[in-house]
């Protein structure tokens, strides 16, 4: 992706910084813009993908490179007929569109730009205020006069999925046509840039830092509600991995395969990986800033562009009893949507803060909650998820964990004999999981009753001497209970 030069003076940052552009570079045959100098800073470039790697198959085939007016960038393909791209790579000096004629997006089913199919564009639209000094709202929408064969879309994300994507630390990806070097170096093939989320705290201020892969990297005091930092670092080296010239435009994204999700566009920077486009190192290491998605939804939407997902509808589960502190939940579909991964969540009737829960996946569409309490009845729901939507609760279903088929079976007492501490030991037969069956002794004298629990088979009675008791076992579960024979004891 190529562009002319620009440089960005963000108002939040130090007076003197100059920031390169991950954006264009000029296309061969038009003459590009000079590198601009500022208080003897370091020369603006505008970022490709530096120590990047392939794309995975079927990674990159939303990205589309952008030509227009005489400079190359990149850009994502939405849905049939619109890309998202950068405000600077599609607009004149003033920050105006540049006219429709002036543009063009190709695609290629090899990711090499020598097989790019060109697709004609009918609409330019640039997000309200955008500014081209300080790349603020760097973000804008291409209509294509035709849907791109073979291209597959990438879904926008929602917000929600923007505020588990561009967590701290989390891994995000970035793709472009861009520069493999600060100083230029062009390579024909689209590669991929792995990079970490820096920290709003980070990233909105000068004097702060944050290490990824061993490198420490300073803040660019840019406004973190309408864009994010980002940077990679090749594991096992202090080699940057960064968007460079070229690369403007492209995606910022998540996830993996039908979940993969727009959250981000390639805008600014300063130098690539570390290096100015003379291939001086740069004594503080910065990230590259990406406009974020998430804030111009409703913009997007009234630019034409697909935005909302649609939700699963609510899937159906049964409940079953799954061992002694398990619930084995089965998903059927509410509807037709795509669904990735299913949950289920268990919820104590009698305790609400004894929860469990459980994933699956859409193919098992089934998972067992366990670690749950013998005995006690739960709530069941399930959820559907598709990507980051997630369909409303299902009706509820009761099930008690580890509740017996059954009845249990009549115990047997084996033996009632004294102790040397003159106390009835009593060995009780009993094949009921005890987790949900209680079995007791129970010894009457005509006028008083006395009991005491078996544990592993046995227990020990103090019982009032000089009497005779008839005493029996008793099992009892949650179905109701048994009893064995009645037999005489007699305490001297």
């Amino acid at each position: 992706m190529v562009i002319p030069l620009r440089l960005l003076l963000v108002a939040a940052v130090l007076p003197v910084t100059a920031l390169t552009v991950p954006t264009a570079q000029a296309v061969e045959g038009v003459q590009t813009l000079e590198s601009v100098h500022v208080d003897n800073t370091p020369r603006v470039v505008t970022p490709r993908v530096v120590n990047g790697r392939e794309p995975g198959t079927g990674e990159v085939g939303s990205l589309v490179y952008v030509q227009a007016g005489g400079i190359a960038c990149s850009g994502t393909l939405v849905d049939a007929t619109h890309v998202i791209t950068a405000a600077h790579c599609v607009t004149t000096s003033t920050g105006a569109p540049l006219s429709a004629s002036r543009v063009s997006v190709g695609w290629s089913a090899t990711i090499f730009r020598s097989g790019l199919v060109m697709v004609p564009v009918t609409r330019i639209a640039v997000a309200p205020d955008y500014s081209p000094r300080t790349y603020v709202n760097d973000i804008a929408v291409i209509t294509l006069a035709a849907p791109i064969a073979g291209a597959t879309p990438m879904t926008v994300t929602t917000e929600a999925g923007s505020a588990q994507a561009l967590a701290p630390g989390v891994a995000v990806r970035s793709a472009g046509y861009g520069s493999t070097t600060a100083t230029g170096g062009r390579t024909d093939r689209a590669l991929v840039a792995d990079l970490t989320v820096i920290p709003n705290s980070v990233c909105s201020r000068t004097d702060k830092t944050y290490v990824v892969g061993g490198v420490t990297f300073t803040g660019l005091g840019i406004d973190t509600t309408t864009a994010v930092c980002a940077i990679g670092v090749k594991p096992g080296t202090s080699l940057l991995i960064d968007t460079c010239q070229g690369d403007s435009g492209g995606p910022l994204y998540a996830g993996n395969g039908t979940g993969e999700r727009l959250v981000g566009v390639v805008s600014v920077g300063i130098g690539c990986a570390g290096f100015d486009d003379r291939g001086a190192e740069l004594p503080d290491k910065k990230p590259a800033v990406y406009t974020r998605v998430a804030p111009y939804l409703d913009w997007l939407a009234a630019s034409g562009v697909q935005v909302k997902e649609t939700a699963p509808a609510a899937p159906l589960v049964s409940a079953a009893r799954s061992g002694a502190d398990g619930i084995l939940a089965t998903f059927t579909p509410g509807d037709s949507v795509a669904v990735l991964s299913y949950e289920a969540v268990a919820t104590n009737i009698t305790d609400p803060s004894d929860v469990g829960s459980c994933t699956s996946s859409a193919r098992a569409a089934s998972c067992t909650i366990t670690g749950l309490t013998p005995g006690a009845t739960y709530n069941v729901l399930g959820f559907a998820l598709a990507a980051s939507e997630q369909s409303a609760a299902s009706v509820a279903t009761s099930v008690t964990v580890g509740g017996p088929n059954a009845k249990p079976t009549k115990p047997r007492i084996e033996s009632a004999t004294m102790t040397p501490g003159r106390r009835l030991l009593v060995l009780v037969s009993a094949s009921d999981d005890p987790t949900w069956t209680r079995t007791r002794i129970i010894c009457r004298d005509g006028v008083d009753v006395y009991r005491a629990d078996v544990t592993a088979g046995r227990t020990v009675m103090t019982l009032p001497r000089r009497r005779d008791y008839l005493c029996f076992a008793k099992s009892t579960n949650n179905l109701g209970s048994t009893r064995s024979q009645r037999i005489p004891v007699s305490v001297p």
